[in-house]
């Protein structure tokens, strides 16, 4: 029996504070950095650009969600938590979120 998941949000719709499902394309992938954490110690840090039909919206992945995508990968982000970053919405995957890669002949 195939695994279900939430019906995918176009990007366009997309609100800070809200968990979301989309299905996008990496648009943008800005190099690897760390950053200092709160208890001391380092962690990777990678932001990206995903797009659909409807816009982009930043993307930001975490520790060893950095090295999950690369350009041009179609991608589902599967309960993704939104937030507002200076203003703008982004995407991470946060406690709950899952990412996986898409075949390049699926559906946009």
């Amino acid at each position: 029996m195939p695994e279900s998941r939430p019906p995918a949000t176009f990007i366009s719709d997309l609100r800070p504070s809200r968990l979301a499902t989309i299905e996008a394309t990496v648009a943008q992938l800005e190099p690897t950095r760390e950053i200092d954490t709160r208890d001391g110690g380092r962690k990777k840090v990678r932001n990206a650009r995903l797009k659909d039909a409807t816009g982009e919206i930043a993307l930001v992945l975490w520790g060893s969600e950095v090295d999950l995508v690369a350009e041009g990968d179609r991608v589902a982000i599967v309960e993704g938590w939104v937030s507002d970053y200076r203003g703008r919405p982004q995407v991470s995957l946060g406690r709950t979120g899952k990412l996986s890669r898409l075949s390049p002949g699926s559906p946009p």
